[in-house]
């Protein structure tokens, strides 16, 4: 195991933990040396080994048991770099306008949906989340996006305004991308995603207002933060990882 060269450092920390997935010192089912050790390891603070920890295991590759330590999920994809170099989630800008857009859209939807949905709408939203819950399950992604879009859809339709419906069908096709560049960054943001749709179906279902929108508020808060997490996790660019391919191809 190399000791780190500074830079900044925790940048070079994932550096050297990438160069020993990729050399095939860190495989699956490995447990990580304890914080303390390891940072001694690679001549870095602990602050510094958290963060790079905290970013491979939001990116699914390593899982951090509280009183267990670290452990390996799996190996690290060999499209690391590449992953990070989506077309839409690749332009930090447009992507948290996208964000701040669907925060103030989406709240005000499920709190008119609250009010105004109908019986079978209601009923229809609890389907939903069924179907997103069983795709979840047989880790069909693609066919969660769609449940995913649907459900916002479904929201948007249940507020019985069509001007809001129009301002959700407006960023439909740019959100299905966001959500499917997002689950392929961040694997772990889908079990997070079901939780709160399955929150946010519940309160509209009980017409409970106030949960309505504490619930959409949080899931919106948890796609931000996941958001700027991933943005951290791009600021490296893995010396040893795969040269990037064009978004075309």
């Amino acid at each position: 195991m190399a000791r780190v060269v500074r830079k900044k450092v925790s940048d070079s920390v994932l550096e050297e933990l990438v160069r020993m997935f990729q050399a095939g010192e860190l495989k699956a089912g490995d447990k990580l040396p304890n914080q303390n050790a390891l940072a001694a390891q690679l001549g870095v603070s602990r602050a510094s080994l958290r963060e790079s920890l905290h970013t491979l295991a939001i990116a699914g590759v390593l899982e951090q048991r509280p009183g267990f330590g670290t452990v390996v999920r799996g190996p690290l994809p060999q499209d690391f770099a590449e992953l990070f170099n989506l077309p839409l989630i690749s332009d930090p800008k447009e992507t948290i306008e996208l964000v701040q857009a669907r925060r103030y859209i989406e709240v005000a939807n499920v709190e008119l949906a609250v009010e105004h949905a109908t019986e079978g709408q209601l009923a229809e939203l609890d389907r939903l989340c069924r179907e997103m819950a069983a795709a979840a399950r047989r880790g069909d992604q693609q066919a969660y996006v769609r449940g995913d879009a649907a459900f916002h859809h479904l929201l948007a339709r249940s507020t019985g305004n069509r001007f809001m419906e129009h301002l959700f069908l407006t960023l439909r096709r740019v959100m299905e991308q966001f959500i499917h560049e997002s689950f392929r960054v961040l694997p772990r943001m889908l079990d997070r995603s079901l939780e709160d749709h399955r929150r946010i179906c519940e309160a509209v279902r009980r017409r409970d207002r106030r949960r309505a929108v504490a619930a959409m508020t949080t899931h919106m808060h948890h796609i931000r933060t996941a958001m700027k997490n991933l943005y951290e996790i791009t600021r490296t660019e893995p010396a040893a990882a795969p040269a990037r391919r064009s978004a075309s191809g």
